[in-house]
């Protein structure tokens, strides 16, 4: 496989598949009953999607490596000045700093299933 995809289980009315998409090739896609025969089939679609592009004269994009994304660990946020206020409050009533706080509540929010 030469380009980044997204692999996602759907449902049209009783029947459950898998679908394997290309991120860069418009159009270019793979079906199975599992995720693995659906990216199994878009590689092979891959494949005829170049070289149909390039029969006929259609540019084919570059493939590009992905950079890992790196996060620093710090990000603002805007909230209501009441929300500032009830946070920082009870932060405080905790025995915690603002910062801690917010930590808290997102950690406890990341734990929930989506």
């Amino acid at each position: 496989m030469k380009y980044a995809f997204t692999v996602n289980l759907m449902q049209v009315e009783d029947h459950v598949f898998w679908v394997a998409a290309s991120s860069a090739l418009e159009g270019c896609v793979g079906q199975g009953e599992t995720a693995e025969e659906a990216i199994r089939e878009l590689e092979i679609n891959e494949n005829e999607w170049i070289e149909t592009a390039k029969k006929y004269d259609i540019p084919v994009p570059e493939v590009h490596a992905q950079k890992a994304q790196e996060y620093s660990g710090k990000f603002t946020v805007r909230t209501a000045r009441s929300t500032h206020r009830i946070a920082a409050e009870r932060a405080k009533s905790n025995g915690v700093s603002l910062n801690q706080y917010v930590n808290d509540a997102i950690v406890a929010a990341n734990a929930r299933p989506l």
